[in-house]
């Protein structure tokens, strides 16, 4: 029973790769009835779009070693570059290059030395350790702007939260250039086999700190979303059918006959995948799992529900044309449309959450290799984000929209910006349908 339960998961839920999806033998003429009617270009015609690339002009900021403990100090400047490199707004200056006179200056700055480094910005950052508490001061400079601050900060917490501390700041700084502050100190949830037949949920700061196991069974343990209050949902065999189940919670929140999973949720609203009435459809109601009502009625498989920013509309999956194709639809059930048009294959939908935006990002499947695309709701333009870089699955957006993670062949997690640069691996280590928490 789990192996057939397993098998209809990877075949009609996430669309794997590993798993032959048959072409339906209903015509599309006779489904594209359902929805909008088709534009004029060939059905489900190859993905062909090069990655949207150029050159972005960076901030060029420098972080000299901070003032205080030696091996705080290390870990803030580490925390620091990071966190300003993984943001795709700065080029962090190599420290090998700074000519000033670290010492003589302390929290200060004199402009000249670092005007010839070629620094726009300076951050200046002091730890004061006391028992198993921490203090971190840190200043900004504008070296244009002469040698006052122009933003000042201090932070206060055990020595443990010191990558919190310092995510902190860095989310202050970035707030000060665009007036929004970062997403660092937000985690993702993936699943991961860890052993045969055992697949676990773990949680991570997205910047490749803190891997957290969170199920405890010997079992499969898969798709997981963060709920409210921090909560983590997630589908479970461990009972030996797929239930759905959160953290803090012994029963499950869902155990209908059939699929109970795919769980997302916007505020207390949740939408979840059920098959219960025998065909996988999409439900909403309330993170509890009562009031659920069912938004899609089609013969087709409708899976990988996700809340547009405002919740009033879902993207979903939907084989309903013939292939896996990404839909937009009322979160209250109808007037689906259909938004991509080009790849056979499409699947895993993450709307990003920055108010009124129309992005949505997905993995595309182009020739043999799956890849990372975004597609307007709006005008259905299509980006690309990876191409001829191994298998790139499972996109989730940040909660600023800054960055998109995705599991990668290459080895781990990954992260780009929203047009595919700044590509870095942030976790060692396979992932399966990654969320990003708010």
């Amino acid at each position: 029973m789990k192996k057939k339960f397993l098998y209809i998961i990877g075949m009609l839920v996430v669309f794997s790769a590993i798993v032959y999806l048959p072409q339906l033998a209903v015509s599309d003429d006779k489904k594209a009835s359902e929805d909008e009617p088709l534009p004029r270009v060939e059905q489900n015609a190859p993905l062909e779009v090069d990655i949207w690339g150029g050159i972005r002009d960076l901030y060029s900021i420098a972080v000299p070693m901070p003032i205080g403990n030696s091996e705080m100090s290390k870990s803030v400047k580490e925390i620091q570059e990071n966190d300003f490199m993984l943001s795709s707004l700065f080029k962090v200056l190599e420290s090998k290059s700074f000519i000033a006179d670290l010492t003589a200056e302390g929290m200060t700055i004199e402009k000249d030395p670092w005007v010839q480094v070629g620094a726009q910005g300076v951050v200046k950052c002091k730890t004061s350790v006391s028992s198993d508490n921490v203090t971190l001061d840190c200043v900004l400079f504008e070296v244009a702007s002469g040698t006052s601050p122009v933003l000042s900060k201090s932070y206060n917490g055990a020595k443990s939260e010191i990558r919190s501390l310092v995510h902190k700041w860095v989310n202050d700084v970035i707030k000060y250039f665009t007036g929004e502050p970062g997403a660092f100190g937000t985690s993702l949830v993936f699943s991961r086999k860890t052993g045969p037949n055992v697949k676990h949920v773990f949680t991570a700061d997205w910047t490749g700190g803190g891997v957290s196991k969170i199920t405890r069974n010997n079992s499969i343990n898969i798709l997981p979303a963060f709920g409210p209050g921090g909560s983590v949902y997630y589908t479970s065999f461990v009972e030996g059918s797929p239930y759905l189940y959160r953290t803090g919670q012994r029963n499950a929140v869902l155990s209908n006959p059939g699929l109970n999973m795919g769980a997302v949720f916007h505020g207390n609203k949740m939408a979840v995948v059920l098959s219960k009435d025998g065909n996988p459809e999409i439900y909403v109601g309330n993170a509890d799992g009562s009031g659920l009502t069912r938004v899609t009625n089609s013969p087709s498989i409708d899976v990988s529900p996700s809340f547009s920013p405002d919740g009033s509309q879902i993207a979903f999956v939907s084989d309903r044309h013939g292939s896996p194709q990404i839909f937009v639809m009322s979160a209250g059930g109808g007037g689906a449309k259909r938004i991509t048009f080009q790849g056979s294959y499409n699947q895993t939908p993450s709307w990003c959450q920055r108010p009124g935006s129309n992005l949505i990002a997905f993995t595309g499947r182009d020739g043999g290799a799956y890849d990372i695309f975004t597609v307007d709701a709006g005008t259905k333009k299509i980006r690309r984000l990876t191409q001829k870089q191994g298998q790139n699955m499972d996109p989730a957006f940040s909660p600023d929209c800054r960055q998109v993670a995705f599991s990668s062949s290459r080895g781990g997690i990954f992260v780009s910006n929203p047009d595919g640069l700044n590509q870095k691996k942030v976790l060692n280590g396979m992932a399966d349908t990654i969320k990003w928490s708010n």
